[in-house]
């Protein structure tokens, strides 16, 4: 990785780390015992609970002497009221820890209720927008249990919920990480490919951007250029063949172990923010929207990140030798952009609706809501690039 004298950073994990491997969901049990559980809310939602994966956990958890009360009314897109309705329950509790079994919408969540619970307050009090901007003391403990492949929310800080009277989402700042991240490929079986294909996109995006930002964290890029390299191989497998055991435990390795701690620790920059804005608007699932619009992003910031655009596209296969720095930043978004269209990632805005005048709209409204920052590659984009950047989505 690029270093010189000045570089300086930290890296940071779940505060009791990582458990990875088929059927390590079955040790829950053990492992919220041994941090101190005796009363235990199972977070999680309807599907989950549908596809029979909270049953055994469940059972884990009273096999080691723990009183359990499940709390299944998280939905895929959390509303500010939804978290408020957490948060009575875990008070109401007196729980002692939160066992978080789901996608992100669900662990997002659960972070959410164990910092409100501890520090009071509205879920709009700790916004960006709030002016809030510090970590907080953590509330009870957060055992993660992820069953999607891509969000990272068992490895990372923060939690979105939408504000209902706008219809945007926020994000909550000051929540700390899980305490433990238990990653079980086997909990990923029962996605169907679109979801599969969703949350896939999601992590790649997220090991992209991250390595693509201009933040400093050395051994964040090793593990996010290894995710990246990751993801190329088995997402279009898991998306194929649910049943592929070996690409379930690839893509939850890329997704949590690798990009989960690389984005974690460096950030992310522009194609979250920018995706958010048409997804929010159109109610476009979450890495859908971001794979309709990370080649054009990357295109808008190629110029602030060509050497590691080269360092993508040979992470993703790619042969750069004897290409010019342009040429491989070039290469490495038409593979992005083949990669998503073989998933199905990659579609036009106007299948949601969408229309340039819709857009122009849009960028005029939204374009001050991306403040600039020293981590994109370049400065935060005017109305006339969004919608140059959206044009071509659509």
């Amino acid at each position: 990785m690029r270093v010189d004298k000045s570089t300086t950073f930290e890296l940071t994990i779940p505060t009791n780390g990582i458990v990875f491997g088929n059927g390590t969901s079955r040790q829950v049990g053990q492992r919220a015992k041994g941090l101190g559980a005796r009363r235990v809310m199972l977070t999680t939602d309807k599907q989950v609970r549908g596809a029979g994966l909270l049953a055994p956990v469940e059972e884990s958890l009273r096999e080691a002497g723990i009183e359990v009360t499940v709390f299944d009314e998280i939905s895929t897109e959390p509303t500010f009221d939804a978290v408020h309705a957490g948060v009575r329950a875990l008070k109401g509790g007196e729980f002692d820890m939160i066992v978080a079994l789901g996608g992100g919408s669900t662990i997002d969540s659960s972070k959410a209720f164990a910092m409100l619970a501890k520090h009071g307050g509205q879920f709009s009090d700790y916004t960006r927008e709030s002016g809030f901007n510090r970590q907080l003391p953590p509330g009870v403990p957060v055992i993660a249990m992820a069953t999607t492949s891509g969000t990272g929310s068992d490895f990372t800080r923060g939690s979105g919920a939408i504000d209902p009277e706008t219809g945007i989402k926020y994000w909550l700042v000051g929540s700390p990480k899980p305490t433990l991240a238990i990653c079980d490929p086997e909990l990923t079986r029962s996605m169907p490919p679109h979801v599969t294909a969703n949350t896939g996109t999601d992590a790649l995006t997220q090991a992209i951007e991250s390595y693509t930002s201009r933040n400093v964290n050395p051994l964040a890029d090793t593990l996010n250029l290894e995710a990246i390299s990751v993801c190329a191989k088995y997402l279009p497998r898991a998306v194929a063949n649910g049943d592929d055991i070996e690409a379930r435990v690839g893509m939850m390795y890329a997704a949590s172990a690798l990009v989960g701690i690389g984005f974690g620790n460096k950030g992310l920059h522009a194609v979250h923010p920018i995706a958010q804005l048409v997804g929010d608007r159109w109610r476009i699932p979450h890495g859908r929207s971001l794979g309709m619009l990370l080649p054009q992003i990357l295109e808008w910031s190629m110029n602030g990140c060509l050497e590691r655009l080269g360092d993508v596209a040979e992470a993703l296969g790619e042969d750069t030798t004897g290409l010019s720095p342009r040429a491989a930043a070039q290469l490495a978004i038409e593979s992005i952009r083949e990669l998503l269209i073989s998933v199905g990632t990659h579609d036009p805005l106007s299948k949601y609706g969408a229309t340039e005048a819709d857009l122009e709209k849009l960028a005029q409204e939204r374009a001050r809501s991306l403040p600039p920052t020293p981590a994109w590659p370049r400065p935060s984009p005017t109305p006339e690039d969004l919608l140059s950047i959206w044009r071509k989505a659509l």
